[in-house]
């Protein structure tokens, strides 16, 4: 599905590792903005996902990477954190209304 060589690197990181990075970022960002407090499931539930993806690669002919399951939980990670903290600052700053955190 990608128009683009998924090959090459940023430095030490390949292009591959950083397509990870960025598609477990957005999925973690949306629900931690308005649940703040759900900030830790969003992290698990996306990990432990990611993680029976990578498990289940072995039956389409594609091999498990723990590579790939660390750039995994990176991005979850850094996803969520930065939605929880825009999250709260919305709400402390009264953007978001009847939030429950």
């Amino acid at each position: 599905f990608a128009p683009i060589r998924l090959s090459g690197s940023f430095g030490p990181i390949s292009v591959d590792k950083a397509y990870h990075v960025l598609a477990y970022f957005c999925l973690a960002f949306p629900l931690p903005i308005l649940r703040p407090r759900l900030t830790i499931w969003v992290v698990l539930g996306i990990m432990t996902f990611g993680g029976l993806i990578e498990l289940v690669q072995y039956l389409f002919g594609r091999e498990p990477s723990w590579g790939d399951f660390l750039a995994n939980g990176i991005g979850a990670i850094v996803g969520a954190v930065i939605a929880r903290q825009l999250g709260l600052w919305l709400c402390w700053s009264g953007e978001i209304n009847n939030v429950n955190n």
